[in-house]
């Protein structure tokens, strides 16, 4: 889902936390109901989305992204998540356009929606691009993080506590968990590289009670409220919950850079804390390309009449991929390029 950086350069602590998210990522797409009628989903979607953000926000040089032109800033990213984005997004879309053809659904209507708006889990890679240019644009301006960060904030809290109805229509569109709410975890990310930010992670390794209480007081306050669409407890308990667990996570993976070398050599991870690893390490390909199956059974209305079928098809298809995905890992220039962003 993120850019990819020479495997000699990677924090093994940030591509586990980012495994084991997009494998809730992937249990996510693959557990049937919506948020609020499945508790599974409803508990994973609370946080996974805002944490894999707040750490790719953090892996964001903010000095190496200043002093690049909005061309050069473009073109890396066309290449690291731009190109894999466009071959997932000609496939579904393709397969999207001919179901519909053999419906007698097509029209340049649906055309054009299909083209404009991605396949529904492809939302995130044009949006990482946005949140990228439009921390580069601050940086340009010298507008400070920390303001730009407490505006996205003060936004996500009016977005996470007010129902879209009670807003006015151009606010409505402004304030979505795309523009403001997921922004809010890219620079808070970004943020904790900053000085006051280290200080506050290294308050949080101080603390470690406090904060871990904070996420179970205001995850509990969340998770109860299955069902609410929004209200100001739990609007507010959700921003505090993810502010709080990215800063324990870009934490955690700091404190492995520290230790040392003996202690860090003993710290050998487990068979899956590897498979974890490398799946935080080619997470864009599966974040791309893990719903084919599910994509193709519910086009045949399987999740339906088959539940089970379903479920059972599902997790060996997936299961396929990503192994297949693991394999395939920098066997072939093409493919590093088309599908790794290498």
């Amino acid at each position: 889902m993120t850019t990819r950086q020479p495997i000699t350069a990677r924090n093994p602590r940030i591509d586990l936390l980012r495994g084991w998210l997009i494998f809730l990522v992937v249990v996510g797409h693959i557990v049937l109901g919506s948020v609020h009628d499945n508790f599974i989903r409803y508990a994973i979607y609370s946080f996974h989305m805002p944490l894999f953000i707040g750490l790719t926000g953090y892996l964001v040089n903010p000095d190496k992204l200043k002093s690049s032109s909005l061309f050069a800033v473009g073109w890396r990213y066309w290449w690291r998540v731009g190109l894999p984005f466009m071959l997932a997004f000609l496939f579904f879309t393709g397969v999207l356009l001919l179901h519909a053809s053999r419906e007698g659904r097509l029209d340049n209507t649906l055309v054009i929606s299909y083209l404009v708006t991605p396949y529904y889990h492809l939302w995130f890679v044009p949006t990482l691009v946005l949140w990228v240019l439009g921390f580069w644009l601050s940086l340009k301006l010298r507008i400070p993080i920390i303001v730009l960060l407490l505006v996205m904030l003060a936004l996500s809290a009016i977005w996470s506590v007010f129902p879209a109805h009670q807003l006015p229509a151009y606010l409505a569109v402004l304030l979505s968990k795309k523009v403001v709410y997921f922004f809010s975890f890219f620079l808070f990310g970004a943020w904790l590289r900053t000085p006051s930010g280290h200080r506050l992670l290294r308050a949080v390794m101080t603390v470690k009670v406090i904060p871990m209480a904070v996420v179970l007081m205001t995850a509990s306050i969340y998770l109860v409220q299955i069902g609410v669409d929004k209200s100001s407890l739990k609007g507010l308990a959700w921003l505090l919950m993810n502010c709080t667990l990215v800063a324990i996570g870009v934490q955690w993976a700091k404190s492995t850079q520290s230790k040392k070398p003996a202690k860090r050599a003993a710290d050998n991870p487990s068979l899956i804390s590897n498979i974890m690893i490398v799946m935080g390490r080619i997470s864009l390909p599966i974040y791309l390309w893990h719903v084919v199956p599910m994509f193709l059974l519910k086009g045949w209305d399987i999740h339906e009449t088959q539940p089970l079928i379903y479920y059972a098809v599902s997790i060996a298809s997936v299961a396929a991929i990503i192994a297949l995905l693991i394999w395939l890992e920098n066997k072939f220039v093409v493919t590093n390029k088309l599908v790794y962003g290498n």
